[in-house]
């Protein structure tokens, strides 16, 4: 009975007619022990073969993010050239990024064309994600043999949709989703401390834009429908960047700092007509006086002058930089505070017109002859500032 067991375990998935495992029993009894071998090894050929069929059954079943890049044809200058979309294919399946749990089988080139450096394919697929019941849609590049980047795009998400080929001078692809883009390199600051760039209108051809850009001249792309001025550096919201100047950050110059100090015992509002925590380096660059490529500054000294206007010092591209404004929070001028130099004894020291004194600051150090922790207003013509610093005290000529 152990053999009629092993074949009824063997064959519980197949499709066979009543009693055909009994007949086989019956019949191997009555054959050369020769004939009984080869009917168990045809039975477990099929029952393998039957086996294969219910793996394949049990696969993950086809889903779709909905997304129209799934199924359009595809387009580009190399579109016919299966070689090229079979390559890309092939690496795009060897990587996945660490959002994606499950992928679907509808991963497909919907643009492909040979770019400065050589071929290269956009490719979109239907995935799953952890933090979505949802199916998403992955999309990336790949060039030649390497997957430059990918890209989950959820549904009613911001896509960044752009990809760096190469450092030095490097070629980006830019996928236009239905607007323009626009690019600039090599930001002009003017004598009144000002920023510009000259912006170009990306060529778009099915759909995307193809590049040539060194990343050492600073390009900034804005995705958009209206063209930005020269001296228009609040479009935030429209600039997209490739993940590896992203990821990549500047290195830190400056300061460095992180806190907000007062130099003066009056403390709020913090900003005339705005806000206790508004930064002034938001208005500082709305207004042109930061690249779009500066961090945003988490650091500043503020200070209520004598005659009532409000003054602050922070920095920008390793140069210290002061603003005034008037009480009503109308923006006056800038002014230029020199480089901010990291280890300095009192690194901040911005001389305010009007004969409305020195701003000083050294942060984690007390200033000035009331001991003012991190910033001292002094008055007009001050040559000197004793600090103190962990019980030491020095003596600083200004």
């Amino acid at each position: 009975m152990e053999l009629k067991e092993a074949l009824e375990a063997a064959t519980a998935d197949l499709d066979v007619r009543p009693g055909f495992v009994g007949d086989v029993m019956a019949g191997a009894r009555r054959r050369h022990t020769r004939k009984l071998l080869a009917i168990t090894a045809a039975v477990a050929l099929l029952a393998g073969v039957t086996t294969g069929v219910a793996l394949t059954r049990s696969s993950p079943e086809t889903f779709t993010a909905g997304d129209v890049r799934l199924t359009a044809a595809t387009a580009g200058d190399l579109a016919d050239r299966t070689d090229v979309i079979e390559q890309a294919l092939t690496a795009w399946n060897g990587k996945r990024p660490v959002p994606v749990t499950e992928v679907s089988s509808d991963a497909h080139v919907f643009w492909t064309a040979n770019t400065p450096d050589g071929p290269a394919a956009l490719i979109a697929q239907s995935v799953r994600v952890k933090a979505s019941a949802e199916p998403q849609t992955l999309v990336g590049l790949v060039h030649g043999t390497e997957v430059v980047d990918q890209e989950v795009v959820y549904r009613d998400g911001r896509e960044q949709g752009i990809y760096r080929i190469g450092d030095g001078e490097a070629t980006y692809v830019v996928l236009g989703l239905g607007e323009r883009v626009f690019w600039s390199v090599n930001p002009v600051r003017g004598p009144d401390l000002r920023y510009s760039r000259a912006w170009q209108d990306a060529e778009i051809h099915d759909g995307v834009a193809v590049v040539r850009a060194k990343p050492a001249e600073s390009p900034v792309f804005l995705r958009t429908t209206i063209a930005p001025a020269a001296d228009d550096f609040s479009r935030l919201g429209e600039r997209i960047s490739p993940r590896q100047e992203i990821e990549q950050a500047p290195p830190r110059t400056g300061l460095g700092w992180s806190s907000v100090l007062w130099a003066t015992s009056r403390q709020d509002p913090g900003k005339p007509g705005q806000s206790q925590d508004k930064l002034v380096s938001e208005d500082l660059r709305r207004r042109g006086y930061m690249d779009y490529g500066h961090p945003l500054v988490l650091w500043e000294v503020r200070a209520w002058l004598p005659d009532g206007r409000y003054a602050v010092v922070t920095e920008t591209n390793g140069d210290l930089i002061g603003a005034l404004y008037q009480a009503d929070g109308t923006f006056d001028r800038v002014l230029p505070g020199g480089p901010a130099v990291r280890g300095k004894p009192v690194p901040v020291r911005l001389v305010l017109p009007d004969g409305q004194g020195t701003i000083l600051a050294d942060r984690n150090a007390l200033l000035g002859p009331e001991e003012r922790e991190g910033a001292w207003l002094a008055p007009p013509g001050t040559t000197e500032v004793t600090i103190w610093r962990s019980g030491d005290q020095v003596v600083v000529p200004l």
